[in-house]
């Protein structure tokens, strides 16, 4: 990649002059100036999430279990949340196996977003009481005894520690750093997680080995997950829906928000975080092509199950497709093809958009509000339906219910809980650097400056 004529020369330019002393001083840098800047709104988000948990022991606990409707928004926070925070650390694992080098900086901004995951798992063991058995109704579980209770909770609680354990070991060289370089305040934790690392040659090779294995551990998880989620939390709820590609949308979709969150943290820390020379425009764009191919396959998900519904024209398919998208759930569903497909669609087709730093940030927001409105629209219409339509072998809905109009209680609870996901996020930041000094450092070893007529090359070597 040559710097002569290039669009973004200047910037591969700085990138040239950093040395790994450089990225360690960043770190460190980070490290010392973390605690200052995060206090305030750590200290917001801990009080909106006192609030949330506040308001669904108010709401829907003193309503009770029975009354499934009153957890419309604690489902959709849950549902939110796995699609956003839960499917970020996907995104590092596809890199890794990549083994692309531009990722390294990148690799922090999605994996930190594991730590969330405690969040996602305690609102699903308190929805777990609102639903209802298996027996005459479909479901994935083929009538296994304590189904989906049981098997459904140890898939979440298999899921919730492969991510802590894949955040964890993915930052054990950064934390030996702190450990080693860091404040007092900090050299505690760090100290306890990172205890017996020393940076040896075989520790490096089982460290570089593992990382990619629990991540790939936990990608396969997170699928199943979101099959079973998808199919007990949407599917199963809603008498007469008989699909077969829900599971897949509702799971590439997430990948695609996950995508997007990476996306606005990378230029959160950019703005505010003092990155500007580890994510730069090199990242933003290649994360801007991934984006744009998730929102032509979130349409292309969309359309296959619609287009079976759509041609079927039976009765139970009407209704379907009236209480989704037709009727009920209208403008939710407007809104979530416009901010999911058709936004990304129209801005980031065109290059000087999807090259840029802005661009892919904007979409990424977007599409980040544009997955909220999509899980509360399936949420809302499944946690609507009553007990009673589910079981006796109804295949199809009798009467389209009304659309559930959310109060401030269940905006409390979706604000505090997303919240409560980024105050772990700033408390994690307090111990973790940035950048990856493993990851950029390491980065920075394998490559040399070659030149190559009247340019500069950047040669880059596989240690495999």
């Amino acid at each position: 990649m040559a710097t002569h004529g290039h669009a973004h020369g200047h910037e591969l330019q700085r990138t040239w002059e950093l040395t790994p002393s450089d990225v360690l001083g960043s770190a460190l840098g980070w490290l010392r100036e973390v605690g200052r800047r995060l206090r305030t709104p750590l200290l917001i988000c801990l009080l909106l999430f006192v609030v949330g948990i506040i308001a669904i022991v108010v709401i829907p606990l003193r309503q009770g279990f029975a009354n499934r409707q009153a957890w419309t928004y604690v489902a959709a926070a849950f549902l939110y949340l796995m699609s956003t925070a839960a499917a970020a650390p996907a995104l590092s694992t596809a890199l890794r196996v990549a083994r692309s080098h531009w990722r390294r900086p990148v690799n922090r901004a999605a994996e930190i977003w594991g730590v969330t995951l405690i969040i996602p798992f305690l609102l699903y063991l308190l929805l777990l009481p609102t639903f209802p058995g298996t027996e005459d109704r479909l479901s994935i579980w083929f009538g296994w005894p304590l189904s989906p209770w049981l098997w459904g909770a140890i898939l979440m609680l298999t899921l919730t520690g492969a991510g802590y354990l894949f955040a964890w070991f993915s930052s054990l060289p950064d934390l030996a750093i702190v450990r080693d370089h860091g404040a007092p305040a900090q050299r505690g934790l760090a100290a306890w997680l990172s205890r017996g690392w020393i940076g040896s040659h075989l520790q490096w090779r089982f460290y570089e080995k593992v990382v990619n294995n629990i991540g790939v551990l936990y990608v396969l998880i997170y699928v199943a997950a979101m099959t079973v989620l998808a199919s007990d939390f949407i599917i199963a709820l809603i008498p007469g829906y008989f699909t077969a590609v829900f599971p897949a949308y509702f799971t590439i979709t997430s990948f695609q928000a996950g995508i997007a969150l990476t996306i606005v943290t990378m230029a959160v820390l950019r703005r505010w975080g003092g990155q500007t020379d580890y994510l730069g425009r090199e990242q933003f764009w290649a994360l801007g092509k991934l984006l744009l191919a998730f929102s032509l396959l979130w349409f292309y998900f969309w359309w296959s199950e619609f287009i079976i519904f759509w041609y079927g024209r039976t009765p139970r398919e009407i209704e379907i497709l009236k209480l989704l998208m037709a009727e009920t759930y209208r403008w939710p569903f407007i809104l979530s093809f416009a901010l999911n497909f058709a936004l990304p669609l129209l801005i980031l087709m065109w290059n000087p958009i999807r090259r840029s730093i802005t661009g892919p940030t904007v979409v990424g927001a977007i599409v980040l509000v544009g997955n909220l409105i999509d899980r509360i629209r399936l949420t809302s219409a499944a946690f609507s339906q009553p007990d009673s339509a589910l079981l006796g072998h109804a295949h199809e809905l009798k009467t389209l219910p009304a659309a559930y109009i959310p109060g401030i209680g269940d905006i409390l609870i979706l604000v505090g809980m997303i919240a409560g996901a980024l105050a772990l996020i700033f408390w994690a930041a307090r111990y973790l650097p940035f950048p990856s000094v493993a990851e950029v450092a390491g980065g920075l070893w394998l490559r040399a400056h070659k030149p190559f007529k009247h340019a500069r090359l950047i040669v880059i070597g596989k240690p495999e």
